[in-house]
């Protein structure tokens, strides 16, 4: 397969419709083509002429003589450097076996089957009846832009075809949704036109003294009739645009543009939750999502890309304790965001017995919050020195409060004893009419008991001076029954409407996003538990939401972000695929399989680690880890009866050939051996012989490269099942 013909199509494909509006092909079959297959084809047909490269020499319609038109320069170096063209078969019936017309089938999802053609046996399929149309592959390869190249989704793809998060209901609780964007909806008719819904159901919690609630018939009806949230029922709307971004990662079907931008779940069911982000209007919102999938028999997925800092970061605030409570079943996962405090000193912690420390807060907002939290066995004072030399000494137990020019103090020191959630003390500092550039010096000293506390930057703009950015993650992050995300940069440019973008200096490919907040928590528990793609994501763009020109892809309808907002989504996404496998799985199966099957590389610290977890999201990895819910009996659309079908390499590392012996079900009539790289790039297959047991693979590529020394991964994949992915070295 090319990526240089996948890259170059889309900007070849007008000059080619031009050509195809001056030539016709007299091969019988070419309306099964593609407009830009077709020109491929009368293109290399053409006579170059005396003069050099650049112009055609075309049949005109009829055969009276050629017409002579300048071949751009794009079609030049199409047509020069491939020999095969991946394409899209569109079968009258349902294709079975390795091959199609004597081709082998590179992904097969029942009628569409993928192969790589010459130009002779793209114009023998064209004349084949069994044929109803062919595509170039590159219009239709949906993917999340190169996040989900990261994390292995095209083999998922292509090892899955039927594994879409069908069956799974993912909830969203954010800003909105731009429920009217085509990435969220399909045609369900045939007519062209995407009149189906897939969001089950909106809670806009913003309007109302209970909030509006929206089914998916009064979506629907919005549709057909081309309303909007303005004139239509559903008057929810997504103007800030970060949910619907969200949204996009998880359930996108990229139909709204040929950029291919689309999500990991397609086939999950939505239910968005518009939230005004305070804690119990979020903890309703993820109660009502599992209930809602509940009526209808099905597991679900939650996530929550949002967070802040009030409270211990130990798990214990109610907050974090309420969603604990939520994920009691199985059936049952809330992934959230770890946060985008990792470059900032929001934290200070320090050890005290029997002295005092000092530090500073550095406000630049005009309203500050702060808390330290410390052993309930201790009792520490706190003295906060305020802008202009004031003092105030607030002992342990008591309150203190001073107002001066320079702005408002109020500090609470455990006043009211130990927290019973968690059996600490909490001293909160309230700073208001703060101004910019000033200093607020805090001594902290231990009266008796002594201890560690640890103090966190809680509301407004602010950072301590001899702080660290260490135990940022951002509640409910903490939680105990959340999996928690980090980000690392997956892209860093993109064209936009503002020309294209580049930061690839700051957003360095596959390192860790320098904002992903790091861990562990107060009470030392690892997290984050993994991270996944955050910086540069393309996503779904709302229509309601203003943003800048150099964020908006040139389609017009996807924008860039980062954030772990968007690497939390990628997570959730995966874990609903590993619902639709298996729905039955707890969180802490989904969670065990999540960080069990995480990769590491050059970038990555030795897990577990602070900030990157145990690694980075592998989709492959984590739904070939999953075995099916019994009952599953593997009919070739899902994952099938892993642990069946089974392979393992006699040569490992291999230099020069690599040696395999593999076991199939009796039943099995067909199988093939599929060979991927870390990423999930399909490298090379072959087919095997299903009463056979050793196949030899020559470190080739199916374009007959060399394969370099590395990490490789490989399967059998057959009509009885599919083996576990296994891990192959070469080693040159």
């Amino acid at each position: 397969m090319s990526l240089g013909w996948k890259r170059a199509a889309p900007w070849a494909t007008a000059a080619l419709v031009f050509l195809i509006s001056i030539a016709v092909s007299a091969t019988a079959g070419t309306e099964r083509l593609h407009p830009t297959l077709r020109a491929w084809a009368s293109a290399s047909s053409a006579r170059l002429s005396p003069s050099g490269a650049g112009v055609a020499r075309l049949p005109l319609p009829g055969g009276d003589g050629p017409f002579v038109a300048p071949l751009p320069e794009l079609i030049l170096r199409f047509l020069g450097d491939l020999e095969r063209v991946p394409v899209l078969v569109k079968a009258v019936r349902p294709v079975g076996g390795m091959h199609f017309a004597g081709l082998p089938i590179r992904a097969n999802t029942g009628t569409i089957v993928s192969v790589a053609v010459t130009l002779g046996e793209l114009l023998r399929l064209a004349e084949d009846d069994g044929v109803v149309y062919i595509e170039p592959a590159w219009k239709a390869a949906p993917k999340l832009d190169v996040s989900l190249s990261t994390i292995g989704m095209p083999y998922v793809r292509s090892a899955y075809p039927g594994l879409t998060g069908e069956g799974v209901v993912v909830g969203v609780v954010d800003t909105g949704i731009d429920y009217l964007h085509l990435d969220f909806r399909y045609d369900d008719d045939g007519d062209e036109f995407e009149e189906s819904s897939r969001i089950t159901a909106i809670w806009d919690q913003t309007e109302g003294l209970f909030g509006t609630y929206y089914s998916r018939a009064e979506i629907e009806a919005d549709i057909a009739l081309e309303l909007g949230p303005q004139s239509g029922v559903v008057r929810q709307h997504d103007n800030e645009g970060h949910g619907s971004r969200v949204a996009g990662i998880l359930v996108s079907d990229g139909s709204s543009s040929t950029a291919g931008i689309a999500g990991i779940a397609p086939g999950a069911e939505l239910i968005v939750v518009k939230t005004p982000f305070y804690t119990t209007d979020i903890l309703a919102g993820v109660e009502y999502i599992f209930e809602e999938a509940g009526l209808r028999g099905l597991p679900a997925v939650v996530n929550l890309s949002l967070g802040g800092h009030a409270g211990p970061h130990d798990g214990t605030s109610l907050f974090e304790q309420g969603l604990d409570e939520l994920v009691d079943r199985p059936g049952r996962v809330i992934v959230v965001s770890a946060g985008n405090e990792g470059d900032q000193s929001i934290h200070i912690s320090r050890v005290l017995f029997g002295n005092s420390t000092s530090f500073a807060i550095s406000p630049s907002s005009a309203s500050v919050e702060a808390s330290l939290w410390y052993p309930g066995s201790a009792h520490f004072d706190v003295t906060v020195a305020l802008p202009g030399g004031l003092l105030l000494e607030v002992p342990f137990g008591e309150t203190g409060s001073a107002s001066t020019e320079n702005g408002d103090l109020y500090v609470d020191n455990a006043a009211a004893g130990a927290n019973p959630s968690n059996g600490f003390h909490e001293a909160t500092l309230r700073l208001s009419g703060a101004g910019g550039g000033q200093l607020w010096g805090v001594s902290v000293t231990d009266r008796a008991g002594g201890g560690r506390f640890h103090g966190w930057i809680t509301s407004g703009e602010a950072e301590f001076i001899g702080g660290d950015a260490t135990h940022t993650i951002a509640e409910p992050g903490n939680a105990l029954r959340v999996i928690t995300v980090g980000s690392y940069n997956s892209r860093a440019s993109w064209p936009s409407l503002a020309g294209t973008q580049d930061f690839t200096s700051s957003y360095p490919l596959g390192a860790l996003t320098s904002f992903s907040s790091a861990g562990p928590t107060m009470d030392g528990r690892q997290k984050p538990d993994l991270t996944a793609p955050g910086a540069w994501i393309l996503s779904s763009r709302s229509g309601s939401a203003w943003v800048q020109n150099y964020v908006v892809h040139t389609d017009g309808v996807h924008e860039a972000s980062l954030g772990t907002s968007f690497a939390a989504p990628h997570v959730a996404g995966v874990a609903a695929l590993m619902l639709s496998i298996d729905p039955t799985m707890t969180w802490t199966e989904v969670r065990d399989i999540l960080i069990d099957s995480a990769g590491q590389d050059a970038h990555t610290a030795s897990p577990p680690d602070s900030r990157w977890g145990y690694g980075k999201l592998s989709a492959p990895a984590a739904v070939n880890a999953v075995e099916p819910s019994p009952g599953d009996g593997g009919d070739g659309d899902g994952p099938g009866p892993l642990g069946r079908v089974r392979i393992e390499t006699t040569t490992n590392p291999a230099t020069e050939i690599a040696s395999f012996v593999y076991q199939l079900p009796e039943r099995a009539t067909w199988a093939v051996l599929r060979i991927y790289s870390v990423t999930g790039r399909l490298l090379y297959e072959t087919a095997l012989d299903p009463g056979g047991e050793r196949v030899d693979w020559g470190l080739t590529t199916a374009n007959g490269l060399r394969a370099a020394s590395g990490l490789y991964l490989f399967l059998v994949v057959s009509d009885a099942g599919r083996s576990p992915v296994e891990r192959l070295v070469i080693r040159r």
